[in-house]
């Protein structure tokens, strides 16, 4: 059995601590360069950045929040972005978004039955397919955007 005086101990604990500090940071900086194969510029992402729905207010809502989530993986996911018009009238924050998202270009996919969410599609610039689920729950309305990811194989990559 080896055994290890206080000194040495210390030594090796920081030295691991250093190891995986350093292997956090080029893991980072690795995926962040590989993702800028999946979308070039952010381009994918600023179609659903820049999209009018995007700073849609309803009434009658106390604040919003937004949850960015632009391709920075491995796999080269679809980017998305979540928007979420928090207030107490749900039902009418509801039927307001939904008619913004109609008026901004967006298509409603209809399921032919009553439900508390709508699907809807728009083509962008370049023709990109943009999607979104709009729901309503209890205390808010989220609109959940996404757009196509490019993936290895795709537009020259």
């Amino acid at each position: 059995m080896v055994r290890m005086d206080g000194r040495r101990l210390t030594r090796v604990a920081a030295a691991l601590v250093l190891i995986a500090v350093i292997a956090l940071a080029a893991h980072q900086m690795l995926i962040t360069a590989w993702s800028n194969h999946c979308d070039p510029g952010n381009a994918q992402f600023d179609l659903l950045k820049t999209d009018p729905v995007v700073s849609f207010h309803a009434p009658r809502e106390l604040f919003t929040w937004e949850n960015d989530a632009p391709d920075n993986s491995w796999t080269c996911t679809n980017p998305s972005l979540s928007v979420n018009h928090v207030g107490q009238d749900v039902s009418g924050m509801y039927a307001a978004t939904t008619a913004d998202m109609k008026s901004n270009g967006w298509t409603a996919i209809d399921l032919g039955q009553a439900r508390d969410f709508g699907i809807f599609e728009k083509r962008a610039a370049g023709g990109v397919r943009l999607t979104a689920v709009v729901l309503k729950q209890n205390a808010w309305v989220e609109v959940d955007l996404s757009a196509p990811g490019l993936h290895p194989g795709e537009r020259g990559f």
